[in-house]
């Protein structure tokens, strides 16, 4: 090794001169080839992962987003269904009903002499329920009845109105009344390649 700086000390300075220049020049293509562009090439690498994660973030927060739009519509869906299946239930609940037609009779000064459910009549995708009713009171009482029945939730139509002839009982005339009330129910339909 002392030989070799010995000849390194005697050589002319062109020589260490260029000897210096050639040991810069290959320490720095080492330090391109070996550090800098594996270093560029992992840059790069990083990038586009950075970019493909920004987009999923950027995706995923207009899902999050989209996610509490679409939950306030389900709820207002939820609303509106629990609504309408009030108007058009799913369940006969017939016993219900007949209490509140007794309730709505007494309420509006009428006598129920009958009310008496039929079979179920299946459509399509709901099933009527008839419901022979008879009353007895005066013109005013059955028409406050009829309204009271109209405003019910659930869906009850009237029709076949008989007004039978009146008496007068207690100072004022008294009718006997019979009607159809017709409610509704809905039913499950079925499930398409289901057993028929």
């Amino acid at each position: 090794m002392e030989q070799l700086l010995e000849r390194i000390n005697k050589a002319p300075n062109q020589l260490k001169l260029g000897v210096m220049f050639g040991v810069v020049a290959l320490m720095t293509a080492a330090n391109y080839f070996l550090v800098v562009e594996p270093t560029e090439q992992e840059i790069v690498i990083l990038q586009g992962q950075q970019a493909a994660l920004e987009k999923t973030l950027a995706e995923k927060q207009e899902i999050a987003q989209n996610l509490n739009e679409r939950r306030k519509e389900m709820d207002e869906l939820e609303r509106k269904l629990l609504a309408a299946l009030s108007e058009l239930p799913e369940r006969k609940d017939i016993d219900e009903l007949l209490a509140q037609l007794n309730d709505i009779g007494k309420k509006s000064g009428l006598e129920i002499a009958a009310v008496q459910p039929g079979p179920e009549q299946p459509a399509q995708f709901f099933a009527k329920i008839p419901i022979k009713v008879s009353v007895t009171g005066n013109y005013h009482e059955i028409a406050l009845f009829l309204q009271e029945i109209a405003g019910l939730r659930r869906i009850v139509n009237v029709n076949n109105i008989h007004l039978g002839g009146g008496i007068v009982r207690n100072d004022k005339v008294v009718l006997s009344t019979d009607f159809l009330a017709t409610t509704f129910r809905f039913m499950d339909q079925p499930k398409a390649g289901g057993p028929k």
